[in-house]
C-alpha cells in the first residue's frame, strides 16, 4: 500500500512540473493560416518597411513556461506581388534576420519555403534553439516559430506545431 501511494505521489509532482500544452485550432489572419496554438495566443500588428513599402505585419503568440509558439502573417503589397524576385528578396531578408537577431551565421543556402529549419543563438543570457518554417506565398509571408532555452527545448511539442500549420492562401 506504501508503494502505491508513493507511486502516486511521485505522478502527481511530476505531472505538476510539466507545462501544460492545451492544444487547439486558431484561425490566423482572417483564415489566411490555421494553426494549433497550445494555449490561448494573442495577435498584435505592426507595421514593416521593406524597400519602400509599408507591410501590415501580424504576430500571433502563445507561450507555456518560456517557450513561445508564434505565427506570423504579412500580406504581401501588390508591388511586391507582382515582382516575384522583390517578394523573394523580402522573404530571404525575413529568414537572414531571424539567424542575426540571435547571434548566429546565416547559411550561404538558406531554406527553401515550408523548410523547417534550427537556429542555435543567443538572446539575452541565454542559450536558445528555434525551430522555424516560412512560405511565400503569392499574396502574403508566412512564418511559423517555436523559441525556447536550448536545454529545455520541447522537440516533440516544436514538431507539432511546425507540422499543423496549414497555409490557406
Amino acid at each position: 500500500m506504501t508503494r502505491i501511494a508513493l507511486i502516486v505521489l511521485l505522478s502527481g509532482l511530476l505531472l505538476a512540473c510539466t507545462p501544460s500544452y492545451n492544444w487547439r485550432e486558431i484561425s490566423v489572419a482572417g483564415g489566411a493560416v490555421h494553426a494549433f496554438f497550445p494555449d490561448r495566443p494573442i495577435t498584435q500588428e505592426r507595421p514593416l518597411n521593406f524597400s519602400g513599402h509599408e507591410i501590415r505585419f501580424g504576430l500571433t503568440t502563445a507561450s507555456v513556461d518560456d517557450v513561445v509558439f508564434a505565427v506570423a502573417y504579412a500580406p504581401l503589397p501588390e508591388a511586391l506581388r507582382s515582382d516575384p524576385a522583390k517578394a523573394q528578396e523580402f522573404v530571404s531578408a525575413v529568414v537572414t534576420s531571424l539567424y542575426r537577431n540571435v547571434g548566429a551565421t546565416v547559411p550561404a543556402k538558406l531554406p527553401e519555403s515550408g523548410e523547417a529549419f534550427a537556429i542555435d543563438g543567443r538572446s539575452g543570457q541565454s542559450d536558445i534553439r528555434m525551430r522555424a518554417r516560412v512560405w511565400l506565398t503569392s499574396h502574403a509571408l508566412v512564418e511559423a516559430i517555436v523559441t525556447a532555452d536550448q536545454a529545455t527545448f520541447p522537440q516533440a511539442e516544436a514538431d507539432e506545431f511546425l507540422s499543423g500549420i496549414q497555409v490557406a492562401r
